[in-house]
């Protein structure tokens, strides 16, 4: 069984830093080594910023069951919300007119 690696497609960005960042910089990744060394970073910041945004969410939902009570309740709605669009999405839509046009002049 053959198992098919995809890869992500990459974007290249420039950055201007100050020349003392930039030699501390490749003192720490290394020469050639600087782009795997910032994104390894970055995703590092990125996976800790989530976490605590996951567990202030938990912290305010335990200090305030109301409010838990209250965010499962909008869930549910944006749930039952997204299947009824879903279900109805390749339906046709009727538009109901008050008035009708005849000859171009409006008639009740």
């Amino acid at each position: 069984m053959k198992v098919e690696n995809k890869v992500e497609p990459r974007y290249t960005f420039s950055i201007n830093l100050p020349l003392s960042l930039y030699q501390k910089l490749i003192n720490e990744a290394g020469r050639g080594k600087v782009s795997t060394f910032i994104r390894e970073m970055v995703e590092e910041k990125l996976a800790e910023s989530e976490d605590k945004l996951v567990s202030e969410y938990r912290e305010c939902y335990t200090n305030n069951p109301h409010l838990l009570k209250e965010a499962k309740q909008w869930e549910k709605a944006e749930i039952e919300s997204w299947l009824n669009y879903e279900r109805n999405k390749n339906k046709p839509t009727t538009v109901k007119w008050s008035k009708k046009l005849t000859n171009g002049r409006k008639v009740n």
